[in-house]
């Protein structure tokens, strides 16, 4: 079986593939049957994994990102797609870019899909935009349990554009703070260059230079960026390190780290370099912190400034 999912929105491309892995996680828990192939490697890797023993009987999902990128895995794969879709086993193929109509590649797997529907899964992410980008936009509050203005979201969709990475991380981050979002909620909590300085902060942390720290967070505040919002910023950017020390610790290789970790590429490759200033206990020392000022600041028990300072004062 084949499942190929493609297209230049790789927001929701990624969230797919994740979805897909998550239910044969639920079917075959142990996870040894589970293999990623990154696209510098050949596709005669997949031919191979095809022919190996499965452990406990189990069926095996190969995810492949990029494969198609080169000439050689494109002709490869027409030589043995018939191998790929018999199989028991699941191949899922995952390309971050767009195929046009008449690119012969995707048009003998279209074929394919009409001969054998069942083993043949076919599925493009275009961006969204306009009533597709907004209904997405209040979807996405509504997991987080938070209520939005529309005019609120027709400026995260200016914001954002068409990049969906840009405006989840919005989502997520004046999400940890309000449960009723206006628009002028998201003009204060969106101010460009906000996100880059706040790795300079949480970089000041991790070498334990407190003065450093001090002064980004005070230049912030003179700039007129709004305490609330470069509390989530630092609290967003902690769990982000939590989660690739986590899957550091597991020894999971960068590619599969990348894919795991649900950041976009550019936040991931900052957060991988930033993680290695901290040790995992440290980052859990943090985080606890952070959770204890959080609750200080929602219950109306200290000042964010106030609890920013001190945060960083017992650092």
């Amino acid at each position: 079986m084949i499942i190929l999912l493609y297209g230049k929105d790789t927001y929701r491309l990624q969230e797919k593939m994740k979805e897909i892995i998550a239910e044969y996680k639920k079917k075959h828990s142990s996870g040894l049957n589970l293999k990623f192939l990154g696209e510098k490697e050949s596709l005669q890797n997949a031919c191979d994994y095809d022919k190996q023993f499965s452990m406990f009987g189990e069926k095996r999902l190969l995810v492949a990102w990029n494969i198609f990128f080169t000439e050689k895995n494109r002709d490869d794969f027409l030589k043995e797609k018939k191998r790929f879709i018999s199989s028991e086993n699941i191949f899922l193929f995952y390309e971050e870019k767009d195929f046009k109509k008449s690119d012969q590649f995707l048009k003998t797997i279209e074929k394919e899909k009409e001969k054998e529907p069942k083993n043949v899964i076919i599925q493009k992410f275009s961006p969204l935009s306009g009533k597709s980008l907004f209904l997405w936009i209040k979807k996405e509050f509504e997991k987080e349990g938070v209520n939005i203005e529309e005019k609120a979201v027709n400026l995260l969709q200016k914001i954002g554009g068409e990049d969906l990475w840009k405006i989840k991380n919005e989502i997520e981050k004046i999400s940890l703070y309000k449960k009723d979002i206006s628009i002028e909620d998201v003009t204060f909590m969106s101010k460009i260059g906000v996100e880059t300085n706040i790795f300079k902060t949480v970089d000041a942390i991790g070498e334990k230079e407190r003065e450093k720290a001090l002064f980004l967070f005070y230049d912030h505040l003179q700039k007129g960026d709004n305490p609330l919002y470069l509390f989530s910023m630092i609290v967003y950017q902690f769990r982000n390190l939590i989660v690739v020390s986590d899957l550091m610790r597991r020894n999971v290789s960068y590619e599969e780290m990348k894919q795991r970790s649900g950041l976009h590429p550019f936040v991931f490759k900052k957060t991988y370099h930033q993680v290695k200033k901290f040790s995992f206990s440290e980052l859990q020392d943090i985080y606890s912190k952070l959770s204890l000022t959080d609750r200080k600041i929602k219950t109306g028990q200290i000042d964010p400034v106030l609890g920013i300072q001190l945060l960083l004062f017992s650092q």
